[in-house]
């Protein structure tokens, strides 16, 4: 057991969860760490998601169940679970997960002097049954001290995230225009860092009805026309803008990436894409050919 016994609360944003959901608070419940708080945020549940957790509450006295008085979306729900949280540290919880029992505590010890901290995820079916894949072999997965990476996608899943409290609320609120993981993983990567445990500590439940899925940001996008792309692009880049941010490299290269985020050619756009090679595509998981190809595409669109 970690010498560190500092509360952790794990902040739950649950809809429509009833499949699943007494299967993940199960693997909550069974960690090895024990000073924990479960704080979920119901979202306008429609199925009997509210009873399964009240069910739960009967028996666990850390099982604190608020509802939304309207549906607010995964990104303003999670905002609401932190904002009632009062553990050290927070962390975020799918409703359709597994978690493995030691994960609190592996993550706990690993955070150090850094804002937050992350692990792999084995992906499994809707009967929990392994996938034969985890995280790493689609995505690049490393630790990060610099924002720059998350202007052009975020390798950072929520579900795997536990950070300090202290950072999480100077943060708040999570902007709307953006996923509440990648607000989270541009401030930390630009602050104090965020790790990465090589680990597998979740098992990513793929089905039917996930509310977030791992291609799920991809296929929303392909529903726009190029101008949606476009603007959906640049209002999260404005946003990313607000952030309080020490990293002054993190800064310049978003102010650069802003400038240049415009429509028609620009070789300026590409040179400064080939400038900073190594800071914006570091977590892309692509062959470097295609990295530098990316790079020469940025003289014809800013197709971030």
């Amino acid at each position: 057991m970690t010498e560190n016994n500092l509360l952790v609360s794990i902040a739950m944003a649950s809809y429509n969860g009833e499949k699943y959901i007494g299967e993940q608070l199960d693997s909550i419940i069974s960690q090895t760490y024990t000073n924990i708080e479960i704080v979920i945020t119901d979202d306008c549940s429609k199925d009997n998601t509210v009873n399964i957790i009240k069910k739960y509450q009967a028996s666990y006295s850390f099982i604190f169940l608020f509802v939304n008085e309207q549906n607010k979306g995964v990104t303003k729900t999670f905002e609401r679970a932190v904002t009632e949280s009062k553990g050290a540290f927070i962390a975020f919880c799918d409703q359709d997960d597994i978690w493995t029992p030691n994960k609190i505590e592996t993550l706990v010890n690993e955070i150090g002097d850094h804002d937050a901290v992350y692990a792999n995820s084995e992906l499994v079916d809707a009967a929990g049954n392994s996938l034969g894949k985890d995280f790493k072999a689609i995505m690049t997965m490393q630790n990060y001290y610099s924002g720059a990476p998350f202007l052009l996608s975020n390798t950072v899943p929520g579900h795997a995230i536990l950070a300090k409290a202290v950072f999480l609320k100077m943060i708040l609120p999570f902007p709307k225009e953006l996923y509440f993981d990648l607000w989270i993983s541009y401030n930390a990567g630009g602050n104090n860092g965020i790790k990465f445990v090589d680990k597998v500590l979740v098992k990513y439940r793929q089905h039917e009805r996930n509310t977030m899925g791992t291609d799920k940001s991809k296929n929303n996008k392909k529903k726009l026309t190029s101008q949606g792309l476009f603007d959906l692009k640049l209002e999260e880049l404005k946003a990313l803008s607000t952030a309080h941010i020490k990293n002054e490299q993190t800064k310049q290269i978003l102010a650069g990436v802003i400038r240049y985020f415009h429509k028609g050619w620009s070789l300026k756009r590409s040179i400064f894409f080939f400038k900073h090679f190594n800071d914006l595509l570091v977590s892309k998981n692509k062959p470097v050919w295609r990295k530098k190809l990316y790079c020469v595409k940025m003289i014809f669109k800013p197709n971030f």
